[in-house]
């Protein structure tokens, strides 16, 4: 009996202290500091297009065999469903809300729940680079040189944030990453609230996807290659010396398009470990779980392939 109400009471000791660093610390998975941050889509498949997200048990991702439109399945292939019936671009799913950029309506932001009701218009601009992050949605306004803006998901708030023509922008905590053309695509940040605008460094810098405390990109000084750099910007190093875009940086792995063939490869974040995935002429690489959503370019087309390379269909 002693036993057990020693056994109790630390148990409720372990489940207080998770409690108390979840609200006061926060979790963060792929960013740095201690913020509690919910997010739609990951920074390198928004950078890609944003043709699928993962959330929870299930995979949603446009369908290119029936017109673009967004469907659901689970992570297992099984209970697929037709969720609207828009062209849609940069995924992102929050709770029981997907959020994406509109073709039919000249890509401004949507929003609908995962059953398919409640479809409901957001903003009026054209909008890209969409990024969901804990109460906003940051875009690179298309009708205004790309400069970043951020909007609630009911569509109030609405703020412009710089002032540049900004490319692949990664919102990560209180920090939005991007390639500035007005700059050469030199990599900068400028903060969630518009202040505190620097630059990073000097690289033509193409795909870049902010993750932990790393920026991966496509070096565009050197014909592509892969290169990482802190967010400080110091410790620059080469990652791989191939001609690469499309960069979908996860975990351990980067996977990327070898322009030399055109087909999909990953390499650690060391540069060891190269390997090509699969013999599609393929674009747009979206990582969700243990699946690659890729474009072919033979067909334009949405296949998958694992992260191993093995199981490869059309979706």
């Amino acid at each position: 009996m002693i036993y057990r109400k020693k056994t109790v009471s630390w148990l409720k000791m372990v489940v207080l202290f998770l409690t108390f660093i979840i609200l006061v610390g926060g979790i963060c998975i792929g960013c740095s500091g201690p913020v509690l941050e919910t997010r739609g889509n990951s920074v390198g498949n928004i950078s890609n297009g944003g043709i699928a997200a993962l959330q929870g048990e299930w995979i949603y991702y446009r369908n290119d065999n029936d017109g673009s439109k967004i469907y659901m399945v689970r992570t297992d292939g099984s209970g697929r469903e037709k969720i609207n019936d828009d062209v849609s671009f940069y995924i992102n799913v929050v709770g029981d809300w997907i959020y994406y950029s509109n073709w039919d309506d000249d890509l401004k932001i949507y929003k609908i729940k995962s059953d398919g009701s409640e479809r409901q218009k957001i903003n009026n601009d054209f909008s890209l680079n969409v990024n969901v992050v804990d109460d906003w949605i940051y875009y690179s306004k298309g009708d205004d040189d790309l400069k970043i803006y951020k909007i609630k998901p009911d569509g109030s708030g609405r703020q412009k944030i710089n002032d540049d023509v900004s490319s692949y922008i990664n919102v990560v905590g209180d920090w939005i990453y991007y390639s500035n053309q007005d700059d050469y695509y030199n990599i900068y940040r400028v903060g969630t609230d518009g202040s505190g605008r620097e630059k990073i460094h000097n690289d033509f810098s193409l795909n870049i996807n902010v993750v932990g405390d790393w920026i991966y990109y496509s070096n565009g000084d050197d014909d592509g290659k892969i290169y990482k750099i802190k967010l400080d910007g110091s410790g620059r190093q080469k990652i791989s010396d191939d001609v690469s875009g499309d960069i979908n940086a996860v975990g351990d792995w980067i996977y990327y398009i070898n322009y030399d063939d055109g087909k999909i490869y990953k390499i650690k974040a060391d540069g060891s470990g190269r390997q090509k995935i699969n013999d599609d002429y393929s674009y747009g690489i979206n990582v969700v779980g243990d699946w690659i959503y890729y474009i072919n370019h033979l067909d334009d087309k949405i296949y998958k392939v694992g992260t191993d390379g093995s199981g490869h269909e059309k979706v």
